[in-house]
């Protein structure tokens, strides 16, 4: 179908498969809003995550292990913050069955920087001092309705030794080696409002050949902030790749 039958297009979305992984203190259910209209997606949670055992010692490299095989040939991997360092790594394990990356407010490491160890180790101190149900509400401070709604959705569902079992995965991960050998189109966007991610996600498009940057209205949580224009943005992203092969 296309735009000249008098339809709206096909999402090439929805003609593709699709791997999306989420982020920390999320599920894989966090991503309905995105593919709801993609019979191909798949939203599997992470260890540690939704209905799946807390993995120890907690490290991306052992949650892409776990998901290798379920990965689609031809599969374009999406990846949000803590899941778009287990893409990255999926993509080097997974070369030539992976067909485009797409990374969303993502860095490759937090280790690069003093603040960024420090922050991390702050954060998992902090919630094994605090109730959880004070994180809760703390997590939806500052946010969007629509985020703030899903965050107080998925946050109950984890428990501390969870929560910081994902900040130990992503305070370990260092993914900087693996950039310049990432040899798949590939997409890395951030939100306008989130200036924390910008210095990696820079870093990333400098290093990964030919990879494209953008910036899009809203915060960390792009896919509930502005679900629409993300949407649309990996449509291109896909669109663009197609007409290139052609």
């Amino acid at each position: 179908m296309t735009a000249d039958d008098g339809e709206a297009p096909v999402s090439p979305l929805a003609r593709c498969d699709s791997f999306w992984v989420h982020g920390a203190g999320l599920a894989g259910d966090s991503w309905d809003r995105m593919t709801a209209d993609l019979p191909l997606a798949r939203t599997p949670d992470l260890p540690g995550h939704g209905q799946t055992a807390v993995m120890h010692p907690s490290r991306v490299e052992r949650f892409a292990e776990v998901f290798a095989d379920d990965v689609p040939q031809d599969a374009v991997l999406i990846g949000h913050s803590l899941g778009g360092m287990v893409a990255l790594e999926l993509t080097m394990r997974l070369k030539g069955k992976v067909a485009a990356l797409v990374l969303i407010e993502a860095v490759p490491t937090v280790r690069d920087r003093f603040m960024g160890r420090i922050s991390a180790t702050l954060a998992a101190a902090l919630f094994k001092a605090i109730p959880l149900s004070w994180f809760t509400r703390l997590s939806g401070v500052g946010q969007t309705p629509q985020t703030r709604a899903e965050l107080h959705r998925q946050m109950p569902r984890m428990d501390k030794p969870r929560i910081v079992a994902a900040l130990d995965a992503a305070a370990a991960y260092d993914g900087r080696a693996h950039l310049p050998q990432v040899s798949v189109p590939t997409l890395i966007i951030v939100g306008r409002k989130n200036k924390a991610t910008h210095r990696g996600a820079a870093l990333m498009a400098e290093q990964i050949p030919g990879a494209q940057m953008i910036t899009l209205p809203g915060g960390h949580m792009l896919h509930t902030d502005n679900p629409t224009e993300l949407r649309q943005a990996i449509d291109d992203f896909l669109t663009s790749i197609s007409a290139g092969r052609g």
